[in-house]
């Protein structure tokens, strides 16, 4: 006697937790994880389509779409933190990806490069590493732990939009900026080293070099390089943090 299988039609809600959950992959097209379950949604067509996760995996954690708009990476939370990354074409698995020298079982923020070829993966606790991948190779590019101190929590990382090997990363007490050398990354000097640490929520790339960071305070730092362009403070009457930062 054959079984009947149950095949997902909708699917309501977006797990709101993960970093930066909402992303474009056109005009028409938008993709959220929901549940342990990624969707693409077509706003016209009103239509869904799914990835499933992992199976003995726990909960997504982390998601990104490339620049090309041809694939999409999701991380998520198991003994060891798993990444795949699915062609958003034919739906299909076509790498995964986990990372051996960290201990941590889950990556808490994705990026691809502007040439969508690298994936960069923030690792979480105990000891928060920063992993770089040639994606399509599953090959090992280089890594680092970005934590200021074990207790200390990270938050996002991201590429520059027009160059594959500047990295900002950002976290509580911690605002890092990277190149990457001959496979190594390499700490660069940035005008928030001088200051006294603030926990940085989010940042976003608004130039090739010019970084806005914002912060559990409500406040906005420009960042370009050495040099601290501008201080927005928060309003006194408003206490909100500022969780998400979009360049447009």
């Amino acid at each position: 006697m054959s079984m009947a299988a149950l095949l997902h039609r909708h699917l309501f809600g977006v797990k709101g937790d993960v970093r930066d959950p909402i992303c474009y992959v056109d005009e028409q097209t938008v993709l959220y994880p929901a549940g342990h379950n990624t969707v693409i949604f077509n706003l016209e067509q009103r239509i869904q389509r799914f990835l499933p996760g992992t199976e003995k995996t726990e909960e997504i954690t982390a998601i990104a779409v490339s620049p090309n708009k041809k694939f999409v990476a999701v991380a998520e939370k198991s003994d060891k933190g798993v990444i795949t990354v699915f062609d958003l074409h034919s739906l299909k698995r076509r790498r995964l990806l986990t990372a051996s020298d960290s201990m941590s079982k889950e990556f808490v923020s994705l990026a691809f490069s502007p040439d969508s070829k690298l994936l960069m993966a923030q690792g979480g606790a105990p000891d928060w590493t920063l992993t770089l991948w040639t994606w399509e190779k599953a090959k090992f590019v280089a890594s680092m732990k970005t934590a200021a101190t074990p207790n200390s929590v990270m938050y996002q990382c991201s590429f520059s939009p027009t160059d594959n090997n500047l990295i900002t990363v950002t976290g509580n007490g911690v605002f890092k900026q990277l190149k990457l050398v001959d496979s190594n990354l390499k700490l660069l000097p940035n005008a928030l080293n001088k200051r006294e640490p603030q926990n940085y929520l989010c940042h976003a790339w608004c130039s090739d070099e010019r970084v806005v960071v914002g912060t559990d305070t409500g406040d906005l730092l420009v960042v370009d390089g050495v040099e601290l362009k501008a201080f927005i403070p928060r309003a006194p009457s408003d206490s909100t943090s500022i969780e998400s930062v979009i360049w447009y």
